[in-house]
C-alpha cells in the first residue's frame, strides 16, 4: 500500500510540476492582459478573441493545478 501511494504521489508531483509550468508560460504570454499582437490580428475583434481565449485556458489552468493539490492533499505523507 505505501508503495502504491508513494508512486500515486510521485506521478501527481510531476504532473502538478508540468501544470504550474505550463500555468507560467501562459501567464507570461497572457502579459497581464495585454499579449503583443500578431501578425494576422490587423482587427481588433481577432486580438479580443485570442486574449479571451487565453483568458479561458489559464483559468483552466489554475483549476488543473487546484485540482492537483487537492489530490496530493489527500495521500498520505511521504515516508
Amino acid at each position: 500500500q505505501r508503495a502504491r501511494d508513494s508512486d500515486a504521489r510521485a506521478i501527481l508531483e510531476a504532473e502538478l510540476k508540468r501544470e504550474e509550468e505550463a500555468l507560467a508560460a501562459l501567464q507570461k504570454e497572457f502579459n497581464s492582459g495585454e499579449p503583443e499582437r500578431l501578425g494576422g490580428e490587423r482587427n481588433y475583434v481577432r486580438y479580443q478573441e485570442r486574449v479571451e481565449e487565453m483568458r479561458n485556458a489559464i483559468a483552466r489552468k489554475q483549476a488543473d493545478v487546484a485540482a492537483l493539490r487537492r489530490e496530493l492533499a489527500k495521500l498520505p505523507a511521504a515516508q
